[in-house]
């Protein structure tokens, strides 16, 4: 651990140069509300650009399905080679459940394989599941509550201000998803410091064709004041096509970053085939905006 401390200062400016070089590449940021079609490519907001935030530290561990495996994304897929080396074997990881729990862990390996580098995450006791972890930086988790754990009043309230909030988004310019009614596919819960709650939301409508069914699917980010009743659109995405070329949107984490805890969310969109990962950040009250994104990856 102490040698990571040594070591921390050159990665996180080698982070922070990096960082620099490509916004200075790319210009283009999304706030919200990015609505299209689904094509071939990624169906999420193109112009999210590669805005790695240092807070995160040097790279992001996703879980492989094992509490003992990660995926390591670095800031792009051309830094992974160059960032994995500037960090010591063993390394010191903290790994976060959705729930808000943390534990600790050590990173005695890192296999480089281009852009599906793994980690071997080991410890005592082993680790228990968690969805994201991180190696140095300065992060913290924010319990997170599932539609499992809302009371029956409160599910049904949440459902119906997300359905209320998806149908006051644009429909497709066909309207073809228009009044068909919306299936809740995933649904989550968590208070900001200031009192503010928050909900995070996928849901879905079916268009059945006998040649090519199609599918809607809606990510909504909301938020509702603590001294108000009522929820606000705050960041959402609308792809529809096929359903198999439009991605699945799961929260793995929300997390506080930097000193002045700012809220983020951490996302995976899934393809079926490939995912790809994005770190949704609060910017003010009521606004969220996309900022780093992985390409998609087919590990």
């Amino acid at each position: 651990m102490n040698v990571f401390r040594r070591a921390w200062p050159a990665i996180a400016a080698a982070v922070a140069l990096f960082a620099a070089c490509e916004r200075a590449k790319q210009q283009l940021a999304v706030d919200s509300a990015a609505v299209k079609p689904a094509t071939a490519a990624d169906t999420a907001v193109s112009a999210a650009t590669h805005r790695w935030n240092a807070d995160i530290g040097p790279v992001l561990l996703v879980s492989s399905g094992s509490p003992t495996e990660a995926q390591v994304l670095a800031p792009a897929d051309s830094a992974t080679r160059a960032v994995l080396a500037a960090i010591p074997r063993p390394a010191s990881a903290t790994l976060f459940g959705r729930a808000g729990t943390i534990e600790t862990a050590d990173v005695p390996s890192i296999a480089d394989s281009g852009s599906c580098a793994t980690a071997t995450i080991a410890g005592a006791p082993p680790p228990r599941p968690w969805n994201v972890g991180f190696i140095g930086g300065v992060i913290a988790p924010i319990a997170v509550d599932s539609t499992e754990s809302f009371s029956h009043v409160d599910s049904v309230a949440a459902v119906t201000w997300m359905n209320r909030l998806a149908s006051a988004l644009p429909n497709d310019s066909a309207g073809r998803f228009t009044g068909l009614p919306f299936v809740t596919r995933s649904l989550w819960r968590f208070n900001l410091a200031d009192g503010t709650q928050v909900l995070v939301a996928t849901l879905s409508r079916q268009l059945n064709q006998e040649a090519t069914p199609l599918a809607e699917h809606t990510f909504i980010v909301a938020e509702r004041a603590a001294n108000d009743t009522t929820y606000q659109t705050a960041y959402s995405e609308r792809a529809y096509g096929e359903e198999e070329t439009i991605a699945n949107h799961e929260l793995l984490a929300a997390t506080q970053l930097g000193a002045n805890k700012q809220p983020a969310l951490i996302i995976a969109r899934d393809f079926g085939d490939s995912v790809s990962y994005v770190l949704i950040e609060r910017v003010s009250a009521g606004r969220w905006r996309p900022g780093w994104s992985s390409p998609r990856r087919h590990c």
